[in-house]
């Protein structure tokens, strides 16, 4: 069979052409750092490429919140602090000294003056604010300061609850109302002033002290009752950080086998680079040598006459 000088020519053109054509497709599949540009070419791989792209943007979803929701235990947890060292700083012993047959109306009075400041301080941490100036103990009616003057609770009644992964929500914060035990036979503040306001009567008989006796060992165990519930609060938002801690450990490591799968799918591993580099030399090697063999068919007579 004999070849014609056109055909000759034009196959080479061709190999040339295709040679191009190869290198510019590798060298932009290169340059994205991806073997996968378009579904077209990989229909079924694009498919599930955005499949893992969808899981990774729900992880990013829940990665927010779990931060969310550990600053707010956070910010939580500190207050609780605050409010424990108060409760258990020498209160329930201040109280008892109250009841010291020995003191006079002034010294009651000087007492009664102290427990104000302390039940001023509880006051003001209950009506904290977070970082973003909402009220930490309202619950949901996060815009509303929680406690009035007179230590009535005027905050949401349902604590803050966080999505914090696929079926888990958490509790990410409590109410005054549980915190001080607001409205209850144990309610921290109404205790407080029940005690203020009998140290600040004069006792003049038996009966006057005996009454006084009855308050303060009424509010000594409302505040031995009002610390072992800031204890249990104070340990359900300790789980709830450990949880957060042991969700985000287990969310960095589904986002790792998410985002491999991911590269592999659209050929953005290691490997598939890789592939693409050795691609990209061979079609170089190929195109250079289509241009050698052109170069020398110029060259020869039969296609300068």
């Amino acid at each position: 069979m004999r070849l014609s000088t056109h055909y000759m020519y034009q196959h080479n053109i061709d190999s040339m052409s295709n040679a191009m054509t190869t290198g510019n497709d590798i060298y932009t599949r290169l340059s994205a750092q991806r073997v996968l540009l378009t579904p077209s070419d990989d229909p079924a791989g694009a498919s599930q490429a955005v499949i893992y792209q969808n899981a990774l943007s729900t992880l990013s979803q829940y990665d927010t919140a779990q931060l969310y929701a550990q600053d707010a235990l956070e910010q939580e947890d500190n207050v609780l602090s605050s409010i424990g060292n108060i409760m258990t700083t020498n209160l329930s012993e201040k109280i008892v000294a109250g009841g010291d047959g020995a003191m006079s109306d002034a010294d009651r009075q000087a007492l009664a003056t102290e427990l104000q400041g302390i039940r001023d301080n509880l006051l003001d941490l209950a009506n904290s604010k977070n970082s973003n100036g909402r009220y930490i103990f309202s619950g949901y009616k996060t815009g509303t300061e929680p406690f009035q003057e007179d230590g009535t609770y005027v905050g949401g009644d349902t604590p803050m609850m966080q999505n914090v992964a696929d079926s888990t929500t958490m509790q990410v914060g409590h109410t005054g109302q549980d915190v001080f035990m607001s409205g209850s036979s144990d309610d921290l503040f109404a205790a407080l002033d029940n005690a203020i306001a009998a140290l600040n009567t004069p006792v003049t008989s038996d009966a006057d002290r005996q009454a006084l006796q009855q308050t303060l060992d009424k509010t000594k165990k409302t505040i031995n009752n009002g610390i072992d519930n800031l204890g249990k609060i104070q340990a359900e938002v300790g789980t709830n950080l450990q949880q957060i801690d042991s969700l985000a450990l287990s969310s960095a490591t589904q986002r790792i086998n998410v985002e491999s799968r991911l590269q592999e799918t659209v050929g953005s591993d290691y490997g598939s680079i890789i592939n693409l580099i050795t691609e990209s030399k061979m079609s170089d090697f190929a195109l250079s040598s289509s241009m050698a063999v052109f170069q020398s068919m110029q060259k020869m007579n039969i296609f300068n006459m």
